[in-house]
């Protein structure tokens, strides 16, 4: 029954340590990302982590070149919180001088703001290692320890086909990538809508090739990766499991970042600083709640954007109707020279007066629409 039935089953503690001492490491792009976030104690103990992995690490082409296209964007994404909390520090202050009814040349809130901007020069000059993409520590680094290490490019052929089948398994729901789907602008504009899929097929290749089992680390929490009941991950999804198994006939297992650290501190005579933990803690509620609040948003837009459409589509069916009314109206009649019947021509510039206004509401509902979907994809943008 157990291999029947092994892709339900969780692995034990020995078998856990087993894959782990055995297992070749892939560390997912957001586990790359999230190091120019971290603060400087954290970021050099994951790369030391990194580092002792050095003859068990690959990364598949895919996250390589997601890393390297998202990468100054999250450098200058880090550098501009730092400025943008500069401005905090000004309304903070400006706000305490109205509040407590003091001057701007007061003593105590010049030694305040002067007190709080050289803790967040101290704060910046200690942690924010990369300053421009052009001097890029934290890259140089990454290279030395995935130097031969990551997969071989795909061809536009087998990039066409993942994407081909990617379209079937999102429509049925199969993991990974489906959460992403959304992301999709149209045919010819996925917006990466398939890297997850495309990441997970080099793996099956790689491992496959190779002989060897899996273990993946990934800052990824969305339910297309992760089995999750009552929201407790409970660990990877039972279909990718299956999948695994059956194509490379190898042992798969993932971990979050927070569960690699605890483990890796297990295993190892140098574990990483528990500081790191609760900050890697802290990245994903805040990851959380920034989903959290993005799927808000997007249900109310959504909704908004649902009413509008079924307006418009009201507002369709009457403008139909009376449509009808007058070209009935006036095949009978106009068209053939016949004068309208006084109550006729009544009806039928009541008619084309309905009709107009109902023109102009559509029009103005389209102009709703257009609006209400620009803002949800500012929005999403944004988040």
């Amino acid at each position: 029954m157990r291999s029947a039935i092994k892709e339900y089953i969780e692995p034990s503690s020995k078998e856990k340590q087993e894959l782990w001492e055995k297992a070749i490491f892939v560390f997912d792009t957001n586990v790359l990302l999230n190091l120019y976030r971290y603060s400087a104690k954290t970021r050099n103990s994951l790369l030391d982590a990194f580092q002792s992995f050095r003859d068990r690490v690959w990364i598949p082409y895919q996250v390589a070149y997601e890393y390297m296209r998202k990468r100054c964007e999250v450098i200058y994404e880090t550098v501009q919180r730092y400025d943008q909390f500069k401005k905090e520090i000004d309304a903070f202050t400006n706000k305490a001088i109205d509040t407590l009814r003091l001057t701007s040349s007061d003593d105590e809130i010049s030694d305040l703001k002067r007190y709080l901007f050289k803790w967040l020069d101290s704060n910046k000059d200690r942690n924010l290692l990369v300053l421009n993409a052009e001097a890029d520590e934290i890259l140089d680094k990454i290279l030395t320890i995935f130097e031969g290490k990551v997969g071989a490019k795909l061809s536009q052929d087998e990039i066409d086909a993942i994407k081909k089948e990617g379209k079937e398994r999102y429509e049925k729901s199969i993991p990974p990538g489906y959460m992403d789907d959304k992301k999709r602008k149209d045919q010819l504009d996925d917006n990466n809508a398939y890297g997850d899929l495309i990441i997970w097929k080099q793996i099956l290749q790689y491992a496959k090739e190779r002989s060897v089992g899996i273990v993946y680390v990934t800052h990824d929490q969305k339910e297309d990766w992760w089995n999750i009941v009552k929201g407790k991950t409970i660990g990877p999804r039972i279909e990718l499991r299956r999948e695994f198994t059956s194509e490379t006939g190898q042992e798969f297992h993932m971990y979050s970042m927070n569960s690699f650290i605890n483990t890796y501190n297990k295993m190892n005579e140098v574990p990483i600083d528990k500081s790191a933990i609760a900050e890697v803690i802290g990245l994903e509620n805040a990851d959380k709640k920034r989903e959290s609040r993005k799927k808000r948003l997007e249900l109310s837009l959504s909704e908004r954007i649902a009413r509008v459409e079924e307006t418009l589509e009201k507002i369709q069916n009457r403008i139909s109707r009376r449509q009808k009314i007058v070209s009935d109206i006036e095949n009978k009649y106009q068209r053939q020279g016949v004068e309208l019947p006084e109550n006729i021509q009544y009806q039928y510039d009541n008619t084309k007066a309905k009709l107009s206004e109902l023109e102009s509401a559509y029009l103005e509902k389209t102009q709703e629409l257009e609006m209400l979907k620009r803002s949800l994809a500012s929005d999403e943008e944004k988040l």
